[in-house]
């Protein structure tokens, strides 16, 4: 019996604009010389390629085969903004643990993965622009904002997490505008150019490994072996790992804990001198907004400028309507620029729950899931995929019994009440966030 495929990984109206910066690369769809493997991964982001890795570091001498409907680059994990962050995301109590236990949890959960993900890209040579200086900025432009930040910085104060404030004028300085009011800024930041990142990840996995791109999984088998059918025709693993996000409904799983969210950015064409002057002293800095909703801002060291805003339920917005809601947020933060001009401009798609918890560990004998990032997956998906195959082979470790202790999604009415709740949770969240939009 098959789980069939009631919808298909996303297709995007617009290339992401990280990875047209890059060179042009060859897709890996040259088929594997077999159809039966020992372990199957579905989904090249940060997790399957933790994954993957993993598990052929573990049995060197079985092959695992990483199938992804996109290519490495195109896919979510080349869309984001480029931020690293090792901080907790809404700890919840969970079992014995209270919502500071879980945030420890998280903390050595994420320590692990940035980690991970360093050593990595030294001993890969994988040029992604890795900064561990340029400072990361939670800025608020309203007194809601102030509010929030001051919990942030609370919060993380009591977890032990460094950070200072940046006031008014020096934040003018640093950015270039005066837009906001105050910001926080939490060490322990990396920026990253996310799509080079997950390219030289994919392009440095072990020789066992066999990426397969372009194309779509369509079906996974409920009993072993394991059959997965592909656009390409089906395969068959003693194992199964399912680390393809949003796209794990498709396959049956978590239809009643996860939404699909797209979000959108844009990036400037090079700027000149004058221009990146008008964008404060440093060469790289990005901010956070205060909401949730509000907007995200990256100087990027390669001389451009990414804005990040917007949010859709489970449908890409017009690429038209994209670029004139990105310019706009531009404009109002930065008047004084000759240009608002935005030479690549995208949506990406997230995983969310409605408790902020993931999917993660046997979904049935031999398939194994890791789903519902909620953002900011980069790192938790790294130390998540790694993980999960260390959990597949048999392993046991504090870090694995700290993911396994941390709660799971919550359940989420079905539709229409689904679509009706969230877009007016959308709507009423961003009258909410005001100016930090």
């Amino acid at each position: 019996m098959t789980i069939p495929s009631a919808e298909f990984a996303p297709h995007y109206r617009s290339l992401s604009g990280w990875n047209a910066l890059l060179a042009a690369r060859e897709a890996r769809v040259e088929l594997p010389r077999t159809r039966q493997v020992a372990s199957i991964v579905v989904g090249a982001g940060y997790t399957g390629l933790a994954a993957a890795r993993r598990l052929a570091e573990l049995e060197p001498g079985r092959e695992v085969l990483v199938i992804e409907a996109s290519e490495l680059g195109e896919g979510a994990a080349g869309r984001n903004s480029g931020f690293l962050s090792a901080f907790p995301i809404e700890p919840r109590a969970h079992g014995q643990d209270t919502a500071d236990h879980a945030a420890a949890r998280q903390i050595r959960l994420a320590r692990a993965g940035l980690e991970l993900l360093r050593r990595l890209v030294i001993a890969h040579d994988i040029d992604c622009g890795w900064d561990e200086e340029a400072p990361r900025l939670d800025a608020a432009a309203t007194a809601k904002g102030l509010a929030a930040i001051a919990a942030r910085q609370s919060d993380r104060q009591r977890w032990g997490l460094a950070g200072h404030f940046v006031e008014r004028a020096e934040l003018t300085e640093l950015t270039g505008t005066t837009y906001y009011r105050r910001a926080y800024s939490p060490h322990g930041n990396v920026f990253v150019q996310p799509a080079a990142l997950i390219r030289g990840l994919g392009e440095s996995l072990p020789e066992n490994v066999h990426l397969l791109e372009r194309t779509e999984v369509t079906s996974v088998s409920r009993t072993g072996p394991l059959r997965v059918a592909t656009t390409r025709g089906e395969f068959s693993a003693d194992r199964v790992l399912i680390a393809a996000n949003a796209h794990a409904r498709a396959l049956g799983l978590l239809r009643d804990r996860i939404i699909a969210i797209y979000t959108y950015g844009g990036l400037t064409p090079e700027l000149d001198q004058v221009e990146l002057a008008k964008l404060g002293v440093l060469p790289q800095w990005g901010i956070i907004p205060a909401h949730r909703l509000g907007t995200t801002l990256r100087k990027f060291a390669n001389r451009r400028f990414l804005v990040r805003s917007g949010d859709s339920y489970e449908r890409e917005l017009p690429l038209a309507q994209v670029r004139a809601l990105l310019t706009q947020l531009y404009l109002s933060r930065y008047p004084q620029m000759a240009s608002h001009l935005l030479e690549h401009f995208w949506g990406g798609v997230t995983a969310l729950t409605h408790n902020g918890g993931l999917l993660f560990g046997l979904d049935r004998p031999c398939l194994f899931v890791s789903a519902g990032c909620n953002g900011s997956g980069v790192v938790r998906g790294t130390i998540n995929g790694h993980l999960l195959a260390e959990m597949a082979c048999g392993s046991q470790s504090v870090l694995l019994s700290d993911r396994l202790a941390l709660k799971g999604p919550s359940w989420i009415p079905p539709e229409p009440f689904r679509q009706i709740g969230v877009r007016m949770s959308i709507a009423l969240e961003q009258r909410q966030a005001g100016q930090e939009i």
